[in-house]
């Protein structure tokens, strides 16, 4: 399937590389990692959401990271794995990324449970705070849900320990979780956001080894640039939410997925990647889901 590629995000110590080429070649001593979002699974293949199989479309996406020449170093998921909360949507999905052959890292949304997740996924599944090495890099891995809300939320305890990780290793960091830590510019969505996300910035101000911050939960490209680091939200793997909006609206932007290529000095480029096309026809006429 055909794809489209979007311009790369600001890289922070090389500004004139986000005017390169829209087909990222891949460099030396770098790591190729892939951040896929919002699958919202069902224990059903056929089931769908907003009239759309999101298996059939999660696998296309899936598909399409793979056809990259060069195999991902590692893949994360952030979030909103499975929909209905299902031990089979997570056997599925157990599945598919046990194929990968590579590390996958899970965190949950609000749609997710995260005894399923654990069982499921076993060691792919991520503590609500985490710490993994990829090369030289470091991720950081948070989980901002609230039980029974769909807004997020960090314990004082999670943000002192991204202190303290940071504190303990001064490599190039990104950090992930799964709702948005600032405003993205559509009033409904923004008041699902990570309450206290101005506790995480405060904290990532404070360390220039952060080069990122990675959300899902927005359904939409976004990218913003604070001091040091970048804030970075990835479309989801089905339907799409419309930027801008201040009620619920989809978007006729396809699916698709973020690349981040970690280079070896600290530098950090990123991309989305999207299906040329929806693998099925998508229904704009709702209002919520």
């Amino acid at each position: 399937m055909a794809t489209t590629v979007s311009a790369p995000s600001v890289t922070h110590q090389d500004r004139a590389s986000t005017q390169r080429d829209e087909t990222p070649r891949p460099a030396d001593d770098s790591w190729r990692l892939i951040q896929i979002t919002d699958s919202h699974l069902f224990a059903a293949a056929d089931a769908r959401l907003l009239d759309l199989n999101t298996r059939r479309s999660f696998a296309a996406v899936l598909a399409l990271a793979l056809e990259h020449a060069e195999p991902a170093a590692a893949l994360v998921m952030t979030g909103d794995l499975v929909h209905d909360e299902s031990a089979a949507g997570y056997a599925y999905l157990a599945q598919a990324l046990g194929a990968l052959g590579c590390p996958c890292f899970c965190i949950p949304g609000n749609h997710d449970r995260r005894g399923l997740m654990e069982t499921w996924l076993g060691a792919s599944a991520i503590e609500s705070v985490a710490e993994r090495r990829l090369g030289t890099w470091n991720l950081i891995f948070l989980d901002s849900t609230q039980p029974g809300k769909d807004g997020g939320q960090l314990t004082p305890r999670q943000v002192a320990q991204v202190e303290t990780l940071l504190q303990r290793n001064p490599g190039p960091t990104l950090v992930f979780l799964h709702q948005h830590p600032i405003p993205v510019g559509s009033d409904w969505i923004d008041t699902i956001d990570v309450a206290n996300g101005a506790e995480l910035l405060a904290v990532c101000d404070r360390h220039p080894q952060v080069k990122a911050i990675v959300c899902g939960h927005i359904h939409q490209e976004f990218a913003s640039v604070r001091r040091h680091y970048q804030i970075l939200g990835t479309p989801s793997t089905c339907f799409q939410f419309m930027p801008g909006s201040p009620v619920f609206a989809l978007d006729a932007r396809t699916p698709g997925y973020r690349e981040l290529r970690l280079h070896a000095d600290g530098r950090l480029d990123s991309w989305v990647v999207r299906l040329a096309e929806y693998p099925e026809p998508l229904v704009y006429s709702t209002i919520g889901y």
